[in-house]
């Protein structure tokens, strides 16, 4: 009979399915829960509704074991129909889906004969010829979910059967059907017949009532469906979902937001759509559905506040309070979504439940989401480590090589700073063997960007050949990685210098690679795309030679800024912050865009335009009409502006010096503070810290510039522990300090790194009369005393002629790249440090390391005049 199949087949246009692929046989949204008996079945049900429920049925439905099923089946087969057949099938899934994935054992039912008996009782009826379409589709459904062998018989005959006669299945029918094409292979959804059902439901696109068949659908045909049928595909979504309130099974909705992600459409009125289903439905997600939802969101790049947090409050609800009764299958999801921006004690116990309760073999999908779990929080947790390194080590064999369990391995071990040096060598040969096999550009690129951070420091001769032959396949964000890769390895002085010559020919070709396909760019969408994707994978990309081609390109194109959209003026803003090249006609020009566009800009676009000027410390030509106009965005849009996004515009427009009283009140307001507590507890240990630090910046601003607005100084306690950190003296800052100490007459009329009382750090302070005279540093003014965390009070009132000099270096990062012109930061800092009463004196490196000042006479003199001028000699 087997031969004679065969035969049949290929006469056919249609293949035989392998039921056993890497596509696990379950809706890609199943809930695993932890206790038995709650499951969504999605369409395993077999259509005998109408019928009730027999003696057989009831009991199959009682049975707790698969031998129990199938012996029962054994005793019965003489009585059995093809409803009991398809539920017995759907009742073994069900026993198995229960249980924790490594206790699972759908190779025993394959290969027990008990179910090889009951195939073939199921087989002699299809022979027969008395089944219908229902008991044809439903069985093959629960056969690809047992996840048989390819050679199964019944499987076969039930494929090829369910093919012939696509064209006559109802909406639910087809839906089962194309969810066995699912699960059985990617091979096909490029075969005939998924071009045939794509037809088919076109034509009864309005015909389809229910979600559960739509998302089968949808999800099915996602590879496939034109751009026009996407779009119809997600209307129809969304006409479903209004009415989906009621349905609690969240693997309907989780399918449509797959297939969203397939399609890679970002449909944001659907997405939001989505989310709030999910909200509603919370307690009804398990830990690998939330990971399935968390994961299709972040390649959508789509965020949603509300959903997050409530995934977050959600998943700490379900951490357990016994480790030995959590399902080992759940870790890796567990860690994956609560991990990075879990606080730091559920963080420790995160790393003991996997410590203790990972499996000793791993399967690879699980390995890779641990690892990048692990990396994104940061683990630092050498014994966690080691175990994962031992999961790691079958996956990076010779034998049994695997590329994304090696580069997340890779990427893994090197951010957690793991020290085994045997096994972060085997990881580097592993990778020198995949950029040897492999001619994928994104696949070089990523080996390499990991071989320049492991120790070894050297490419190897035939790595670099094949950066060399592959570099005109490069893509800009590839050969970013490239870029930073050789920065790294040319910085490292361990490098043998016949490698450093063969890095150095590679970095001019890389450059000169860059150069060429910029000179080839023809829209700001393009060119942005181009500098942003070579920014993110290289942030040492602002080399003179790439600014200089970006500047020029900008100014030969500036008559297509009408052209722009929101998202291009806020890129186009970002490009010119990371260039730091203060360009009048360049942020000229995008101020006037600015203000015409201003109603395409959203929140974020808006900080972004708003940032460059505040950064750069530039106001346009147009500055009255721009900054005005802005202000009254952000003032109108006030309550629908995130917390953190509203800091930010605030700081910004405090350098500024725009700042709006309304903002103001929004941002002080004790409901909003804990709006942004609730943020900054889920943010991540980094944004977190640059956040608080921005808001402690425009408490400040708002204290020293704004005293009418009646707002208190409450980041004293903050700023206390920042200033436990003791600041070191730099080089010529060292030089400073002995010129201006021998200058004044001592060290005891020079303080160094201190405090301001809205702590600034001030790298000298020293009080001269108005004669120029120096006066003891410890006998007048108060000063933040680190030793003892408080402030120490002056044994002497400074006379009232007497000024309080700070002395300030300023190095090349607190200026615009192509001037000397100060940027925004540190041109608001001098202003309070004047209201403060400081007399401010700046010391520009240009002038302090100029050919005239060559030596210690010349530095004196300098400083003199300096400070002289200051007092007003």
């Amino acid at each position: 009979m087997n031969r004679a199949v065969r035969v049949l087949v290929s006469q056919s246009r249609y293949m035989l399915p392998s039921f056993r692929g890497s596509t696990p046989f379950r809706t890609a949204y199943s809930s695993q829960r932890a206790h038995h008996g709650v499951r969504y079945l999605c369409l395993a049900r077999t259509h005998t509704t109408t019928e009730e429920k027999d003696s057989f049925i009831e009991q199959i439905e009682s049975f707790e074991d698969h031998t129990e099923i199938l012996n029962f089946i054994h005793n019965n087969q003489g009585s059995f129909t093809p409803a009991h057949f398809s539920k017995a099938l759907d009742a073994l899934w069900l026993i198995q889906s229960q249980k924790d994935k490594y206790h699972q054992s759908f190779d025993v039912i394959g290969k027990s004969p008990l179910f090889g008996r009951v195939c073939e009782m199921i087989l002699q009826q299809l022979e027969g010829g008395k089944v219908d379409n229902d008991f044809v589709i439903s069985n093959l459904y629960a056969l690809s979910r047992l996840r048989l062998d390819s050679s199964n018989l019944l499987s076969q005959q039930l494929f090829l059967k369910g093919c012939r006669s696509v064209g006559d299945l109802d909406i639910p029918q087809l839906s089962k059907f194309v969810a066995t094409l699912r699960y059985v292979g990617p091979m096909y959804y490029r075969s005939p017949i998924m071009a045939e059902v794509i037809e088919i439901v076109r034509h009864r696109l309005s015909d389809i009532t229910h979600i559960r068949e739509f998302s089968q659908l949808m999800i099915g045909m996602a590879r496939l469906s034109s751009p026009d049928l996407n779009q119809q595909l997600v209307e129809k979504a969304m006409e479903l979902m209004v009415h989906c309130e009621d349905d609690r099974n969240p693997n309907n909705v989780g399918r449509i937001l797959r297939a969203l992600n397939i399609m890679k459409m970002k449909h944001r009125k659907l997405l939001e759509m989505i989310s709030r289903y999910f909200l509603a439905v919370l307690d009804e997600l398990d830990i690998h559905t939330i990971f399935r939802i968390k994961d299709a969101l972040k390649d959508l790049n789509y965020y949603n506040r509300a959903l997050e947090e409530g995934f977050r409050r959600h998943l700490l609800f379900l951490m357990p309070d016994s480790h030995d009764s959590f399902p080992k299958s759940m870790i890796p999801c567990l860690l994956w979504c609560l991990g990075p921006l879990a606080p730091t004690a559920v963080k420790r116990d995160l790393e003991t439940l996997a410590l203790y309760q990972l499996p000793d073999n791993i399967q690879e999908t699980e390995l890779v989401t641990l690892l990048q779990a692990l990396e994104a929080m940061g683990c630092r947790n050498q014994n966690l480590l080691q175990k994962v390194a031992k999961l790691v080590q079958p996956h990076i064999s010779h034998e049994h090589m695997k590329l994304r369990p090696v580069l997340q391995s890779a990427k893994t071990f090197i951010a957690t700073g793991y020290d085994d040096q045997a096994f972060l060598s085997q990881l580097r040969y592993a990778l020198i063997s995949i950029v040897g096999t492999t001619f994928k550009p994104p696949v070089v690129a990523e080996c390499v960007n990991c071989l320049a951070q492991l120790p070894g420091g050297r490419l190897e001769d035939a790595v670099v050949k094949k950066i060399h032959t592959m570099l005109p396949q490069l893509s800009f964000a590839e050969l970013g990685l490239i870029t930073q890769s050789l920065r790294t390895l040319t910085s490292n002085t361990t490098v043998q210098k016949t490698n450093q010559r063969e890095l150095s020919d590679l970095f001019r070709n890389v450059n000169a690679t860059v150069i060429e396909r910029l000179h080839n760019v023809t829209t700001f969408r393009t060119l942005h795309k181009v500098v942003l994707s070579y920014y993110v994978e290289s942030p040492a990309w602002t080399a003179t030679f790439l600014i200089d081609e970006i500047i020029k390109w900008y100014e030969r194109n500036l008559g297509e800024v009408d052209r722009l959209t929101g998202i291009n003026l806020a890129t186009w803003a970002m490009v010119m912050s990371r260039t730091r090249i203060q360009h009048g006609l360049i942020l000229d020009t995008l101020a006037n865009a600015t203000v015409r566009k201003m109603h395409t800009l959203q929140n974020d676009h808006l900080l972004t335009v708003l940032s460059v000027f505040a950064f750069l410390n530039y106001s346009p030509t147009n500055a009255e009409e721009f900054f005005g106009v802005c202000v009254d965005t952000v003032v109108k849009k006030l309550w629908t502006i995130s917390p953190h996004v509203l800091v930010r515009l605030a700081y910004s427009l405090a350098q500024l010096q725009q700042l709006p009283v309304e903002i103001v009140k929004k941002i002080f307001q004790v409901k909003f503070l804990e709006q942004l507590d609730t943020y900054l507890e889920r943010s991540k240990d980094h944004h977190n810290a640059q956040l608080r630090d921005t808001l402690m910046r425009v408490n400040r601003a708002v204290v020293l510039e704004y005293p009418e607005y009646d707002i208190p100084w409450f980041h004293g306690q903050y700023c206390t522990e920042v200033a436990k950190k003791v600041p070191v003296l730099d080089g010529v800052e060292k030089q400073v300090q002995e010129v201006l100490t021998d200058f004044l007459g001592g060290p005891e009329f020079v303080r160094s790194k201190v405090i301001s009382p809205y702590f600034q750090t001030i790298d000298f302070e020293c009080y001269l009369t108005e004669e120029g005279s120096a006066l003891p540093c410890v006998e007048y003014g108060d000063f933040w005393n680190r030793a003892e965390g408080c402030w120490q009070k002056a044994t002497k009132p400074l006379p009232t002629t007497a000024h309080r000099v700070a002395v300030d270096y300023q190095d090349a990062r607190d200026f615009c790249r192509n001037s000397q012109h100060l940027l925004g930061h540190v041109a608001m800092r001098k202003r309070h440090l004047e209201i403060l009463g400081y007399t401010v004196v700046q010391i520009p490196h240009f002038e302090w390391n100029s050919m005239k000042l060559a030596t210690e006479e010349s530095w004196k003199e300098y400083l003199e005049q300096k400070l002289s001028a200051a007092v007003g000699r």
